[in-house]
């Protein structure tokens, strides 16, 4: 796939809705921060957001699981058997409900957005800040579901929505980009990869921490023929993972997150390095050439 660069790539090119800040995990409670991307709708990042969490909270870590859908359209609904309080948002912003998703070893604080009955727009989703800033609690790590499609956000005025947890310090900030073996979904993608690509340029996201492939353990010949160079450039650093058929069947649920998906996420974790990679440990399954270090 090729793509053409576009005005937006230059100096003179439109700019964002508004200019939003970069954030400091660290200074927030937040520990290390991985926002979970899914190429396009149905990719898979919410189980892998979830097999992250529950891993690092089977590891003894403190975790927050953060879901930035809609309600009406989350892959997180039904993970929590204990739904807790609720906070108001603010400046327009939606409200926030605590949840609990309790492991046999290990529990997950989750947060996610109550729905006033209509459809959200990006505008309305919290920042970091706000979903940090409800409670003085101290994470390891957070995870972030962003339960959005990246091309409309990153479209020259578009409201940045969940995008802004991409815009934390590179030291402590580590998206993940989920999407399917098959040729349609490296196509999209790439496309997804470009438009990561401007807000790099344009509004300060980090570099790609690495990339999770759905469907297989090796790459279909057809979906090399059309991979291109964004996501050529992420194979080095993508883990590729086999779907699990009671999920696709049953969806997510207050069950464990299947050990597959978990076993990729320890990888992942792992090569995060610091605290996190002190307690998750040498992943039993690490392979040469799948390490998920940022070049």
């Amino acid at each position: 796939m090729v793509l053409a660069v576009t005005a937006e790539m230059t100096s003179t090119g439109p700019a964002p809705a508004a200019p939003v800040s970069a954030y400091d995990p660290s200074e927030l409670g937040l520990g290390m921060v991985v926002p979970v991307l899914g190429a396009h709708s149905q990719a898979g990042t919410s189980g892998i957001a979830l097999a992250l969490a529950d891993a690092a909270a089977s590891a003894g870590l403190r975790v927050m699981l953060v879901d930035c859908a809609d309600p009406a359209r989350s892959g997180l609904a039904g993970v929590c058997a204990v739904e807790g309080r609720s906070v108001p948002g603010d400046q327009g912003r939606a409200a926030l409900r605590f949840a609990t998703r309790t492991l046999p070893r290990g529990v997950v604080n989750v947060r996610r957005l109550i729905s006033q009955g209509t459809p959200m727009d990006a505008g309305q989703i919290p920042g970091p800040s706000l979903w940090a800033g409800v409670e003085a609690d101290q994470f390891d790590l957070t995870v972030v579901d962003l339960g959005w499609d990246v091309w409309p956000l990153t479209k020259p005025g578009a409201q940045l929505g969940p995008l802004q947890w991409c815009m934390g310090t590179p030291s402590a900030t580590f998206p993940l980009l989920v999407l399917r073996v098959g040729a349609a979904s490296v196509g999209l993608a790439e496309g997804v990869l470009f438009r990561y690509l401007i807000g790099m340029q344009r509004l300060g996201f980090v570099d790609m921490y690495a990339a999770v492939a759905l469907g297989g353990e090796s790459w279909p010949q057809s979906s090399l023929v059309v991979m291109g160079h964004y996501l050529r450039r992420l194979i080095p650093r993508t883990l590729l993972v086999p779907t699990s058929p009671e999920a696709a069947t049953l969806g997510w649920t207050t069950e464990a997150a299947p050990q597959p998906s978990v076993r990729a996420a320890a990888t992942l974790l792992h090569n995060l390095g610091g605290p996190v990679a002190q307690a998750v440990g040498p992943p039993s399954a690490l392979r040469k050439g799948r390490r998920g270090h940022r070049s």
